[in-house]
């Protein structure tokens, strides 16, 4: 309040701070400048995180709760870096004014607002010119269509994401105005790459195929930054492997039952030989009747499913890093982001990505940081000589930004870069991000295995971890001590048992070559498929099946024991 002059405000602001003729108020991501000679708010600032305190001096300064200290001059080309959630307050603020009736109370310009102000506002209020103004701000402040962004965001673009199906009701040009911003800027924030998708096939119904084919290339594009070795993909493959690996144990358990019975009359019998005379009972174990082949085997899968469950635990925590919301804001250039990549283990891999976060506001750290890292094609392209250049084109001649760097031609987001104004770099996408923090985990196993596999986010408690790796230990010491136990005599007998075993194990004729694995996995993977809805499953599984059985009568005919 100035005088008779009142400003309509909700909540707790911080201020009035007094510059000359001017005063600053502040709340969260929003400072008000209020002109005290004719009382009007004269400039909104919008400051890159939330504000802790105003400071004047030669001009305002805001300390962010994030730590930094920056002056008014300094907002400009920085990411948002502040809570999503704070973005209501510059919603609040301008529906305050409405409701008051007190717009020209406020009489700041309305052009050159960033990003953030936007996204707090209703779609409604959005036009294609404003669309396009976001776009280039976005890429002006270091934010990448080539990264990815967390669900926090969401809050306030999901109503952004539905326009583009709410605006196929006004037509192709409204509804194509939001489908562009997002593929051209944001195509990784969630949902959209499935409603890209979707506006693929509705542009083709509107006769338009060729907005659909530039569409469909660009996303086919997209799915080629995504990381492929999800933890869901390594989960599945474990229990795959863990499921194969129990499937052969029982194979070959009931294959030669009879003979290992006979073996260990004499020491008590199956379960009791265990109690009095152990080391005879061992010496019979299931795998000393097996041939050497089937060993060899039965410890591979083994080894694979041991392989596959490191990968998985590696995975998740790869997953658990790159989803820090430092790192899911569509870039890697905020001060979080590189304190975020300075806290992970200093590998090499990982001081690519610190340089190419880097390289913008410490481009001789970042150089050094280049220098260092190994030689991928967002490296090679970061160290910026010629010789790095042509090696980058030797890696990746497709790569867009290689091509560009060359001067040989783009892709879909060149023009996208260029009409920004912003030079096109090669970027770490998710992808790469995802193999760095997974390569970076699996260096540390050397460095303190224990700990590094004690902290895998896979076990429900640190005790389940010692329980896994201990029992790893003991089969594997029991699987290499099998290969030097002799196989008893008489193995090939009961013939009869062991054709009829292998009649319900598909593939089981050819196991100890190794090929048979094939025939099993054909008749999962089929009957997944079924599972899954696919016609194709059954006929998958059945061809399968078809030449289990005929491996089998080919078995049974030659008499092969």
């Amino acid at each position: 309040m100035l005088g008779n002059w009142k400003l309509p405000l909700k909540g707790e602001w911080i201020g009035p701070k007094l510059l000359g003729q001017r005063a600053f108020i502040a709340r969260g991501p929003l400072v008000l400048e209020i002109d005290l000679q004719n009382p009007r708010v004269v400039a909104q600032h919008y400051p890159p995180g939330d504000v802790r305190a105003l400071d004047a001096d030669a001009e305002l300064t805001v300390l962010l709760e994030d730590g930094r200290r920056l002056g008014l001059s300094a907002f400009a080309g920085k990411p948002f870096e502040g809570r999503w959630e704070n973005l209501a307050i510059i919603r609040e603020y301008h529906d305050t004014l409405s409701a008051a009736n007190a717009r020209d109370l406020d009489q700041s310009p309305a052009t050159g607002r960033p990003y953030w102000y936007y996204f707090s506002r209703e779609p409604g209020g959005i036009g294609p010119a404003d669309l396009e103004a976001i776009g280039h701000d976005l890429l002006q402040r270091s934010h990448r269509p080539e990264l990815a962004w967390g669900p926090g965001v969401m809050q306030w673009l999901q109503p952004w994401l539905e326009q583009i199906r709410t605006a196929r009701k006004q037509g192709l040009e409204q509804s194509l105005a939001w489908s562009e911003f997002f593929l051209k800027y944001m195509p990784q924030v969630p949902g959209a790459k499935a409603l890209l998708w979707e506006q693929v096939g509705w542009l083709e119904a509107q006769g338009r195929p060729d907005l659909g084919q530039r569409y469909r290339e660009a996303l086919r594009q997209i799915a080629g930054w995504q990381n492929p070795l999800t933890s869901t993909n390594m989960a599945a493959a474990t229990w795959v492997l863990l499921g194969l690996y129990g499937l052969m144990l029982l194979y070959l358990t009931l294959m030669y039952l009879p003979a290992q019975l006979r073996g260990l009359r004499p020491s008590g019998g199956w379960l009791v030989g265990w109690l009095q005379h152990p080391l005879l009972r061992l010496r019979h174990s299931m795998l000393a009747y097996t041939s050497v082949g089937e060993r060899t085997l039965l410890l591979f899968l083994f080894m694979l499913a041991v392989l596959a469950l490191l990968g998985w635990g590696l995975t998740a925590r790869s997953e658990a890093l790159v989803a820090q919301d430092s790192l899911t804001r569509g870039t890697l250039r905020s001060s979080a982001a590189q304190e975020t990549l300075r806290s992970f283990a200093n590998t090499t891999p990982l001081q690519g990505l610190l340089a190419y976060a880097l390289a913008k506001e410490n481009p001789s750290e970042a150089q050094q940081l280049y220098a260092a890292a190994p030689p991928w094609t967002y490296v090679l392209l970061g160290r910026g000589t010629p010789e790095a250049l042509a090696q980058a084109y030797q890696r990746a001649s497709s790569s867009a930004a290689v091509r560009e760097a060359l001067g040989l031609g783009g892709d879909f987001w060149s023009a996208v870069y260029r009409d920004s104004g912003v030079v096109r770099e090669a970027v770490p996408t998710p992808r790469i991000i995802a193999a760095t923090v997974g390569l970076s985990g699996l260096l540390s196993l050397g460095t303190d295995f224990l700990a590094a596999w004690r902290e895998l986010p896979i076990w429900p408690s640190p005790l389940w971890a010692w329980i896994i790796a201990v029992t790893i230990l003991l089969f594997t010491l029991y699987h290499l001590l099998c290969f030097f136990l002799p196989r008893p005599q008489g193995v090939d007998s009961h013939l009869a048992w062991r054709r009829g075993v292998q009649l319900f194990f598909p593939g089981s004729p050819t196991y100890s070559q190794g090929w048979g694995l094939m025939v099993l996995l054909a008749v999962a993977g089929g009957l997944w498929l079924w599972r899954l809805g696919n016609p194709w499953g059954i006929v998958l599984t059945s061809v399968a099946l078809g030449f289990h059985l005929l491996l089998w009568f080919l078995l049974v005919y030659r008499g092969i024991k």
